[in-house]
């Protein structure tokens, strides 16, 4: 990345204004720890062997210490490089601010995550034993390509980005309000247009001509059941999990008739209409206030931690040594370039 000054990753976190970040560094030799670490992480310690550089022997056959560390690098190597160059961001970044970041806390992380993938207690009402959780657990892991060891080093990189992000972040009495007002019964009706990128540009230019809404919608929309309906959608709040967040965020935040630009979510875009907003039922605000609060901070701080993360990594000193892995990091880096200058129409 060369010798280009730094930006320092710092200041609060506050939900009524973007932040401004400063100045931020890494030093390359604690990249060079990370990079190291990855193979320990990676291969655990392989002792020095009486059979030479093998890992096992099949028939007499030797299974090169180098050849498994070549495939597991190639499999797993940047997903993992990323999570603890992430991790080590983190942690000078918390020494920085002088945080400190406990077991217990990294101990609740993998808590709270063995809560939502196996809860204690079932769909069904019954009662799962901790070590019928823990199998579960090892299950939607095994099921994901994820070990045990890989999902630690995320648990610890959560607790340190967890504590950056709640130490900056300011909620203030409007912002309850108005969490307050999409949350309990504020609801809103839209039709939206749900299209792949080979579409994007057809149905964007047939809007911007002036076509009716909700027949692009019914002729274009690759939803197969809210096309049949120009694209109409049942009512929702906005803490209506059915829908994706981004799609809820952006539909809240129109005025009725107003189009959005296109909204991605995974491999597909959204082109949402605001029909209708529906005034909520009768609640007491000071009677939920502490739950509003409650349950933003649980949706604001996972996408505050990630945003951090990103912008960690973006603005760190980092080189990659081992050549394959450059070379993925470097194609890494290109996709990511090409994904923040790409525009919705």
């Amino acid at each position: 990345m060369g010798e280009k000054r730094k930006k320092k990753v710092s200041g609060r976190i506050s939900l009524s204004r973007k932040n401004h970040p400063d100045t931020f560094f890494v030093p390359r030799w604690k990249t060079l720890i990370v990079i190291a670490t990855l193979a320990a992480e990676l291969l655990g310690p392989l002792a020095a062997a009486q059979d030479g550089d093998a890992v096992a022997i099949v028939n007499g056959k030797p299974i090169p210490r180098k050849e498994v560390f070549d495939l597991v690098m190639e499999a797993h190597g940047l997903s993992a490089m990323q999570q603890l160059i992430v991790l080590e961001l983190a942690r000078q970044e918390c020494r920085r601010r002088g945080l400190r970041v406990t077991q217990a806390e990294i101990d609740a992380e993998f808590r709270d995550s063995l809560n939502r993938i196996a809860p204690e207690k079932g769909a069904d009402g019954v009662t799962l034993a901790p070590d019928q959780r823990q199998q579960a657990l090892e299950i939607v892991l095994e099921q994901k390509a994820v070990s045990m060891a890989e999902f630690r080093v995320g648990m610890k990189r959560n607790a340190y980005l967890r504590k950056i992000v709640e130490n900056d972040l300011r909620v203030d009495e409007a912002l309850l309000r108005e969490e307050f007002n999409r949350t309990y019964g504020m609801k809103v009706r839209i039709r939206h247009i749900q299209i792949d990128a080979t579409k994007l540009n057809e149905v964007t230019s047939l809007l911007r001509s002036g076509e009716d809404f909700a027949r692009v919608a019914e002729r274009m929309s690759q939803n197969r059941e809210s096309a049949p309906l120009g694209g109409e959608r049942p009512p929702f709040t906005f803490d209506d999990e059915s829908l994706p967040v981004a799609m809820r965020d952006v539909a809240f935040s129109l005025k009725p008739s107003e189009v959005s630009s296109a909204v991605r979510v995974g491999k597909w875009y959204h082109i949402i209409r605001l029909e209708q907003r529906i005034e909520p039922r009768d609640v007491r605000f000071a009677d939920v206030r502490d739950e509003v609060e409650r349950k933003m901070r649980a949706r604001v701080v996972p996408q505050e931690m990630q945003r951090f993360a990103n912008e960690l990594f973006q603005k760190a000193d980092i080189r990659v040594l081992d050549r394959k892995l450059k070379r993925q990091y470097q194609k890494l880096l290109e996709r990511n370039a090409a994904a923040a200058t790409r525009t919705d129409p």
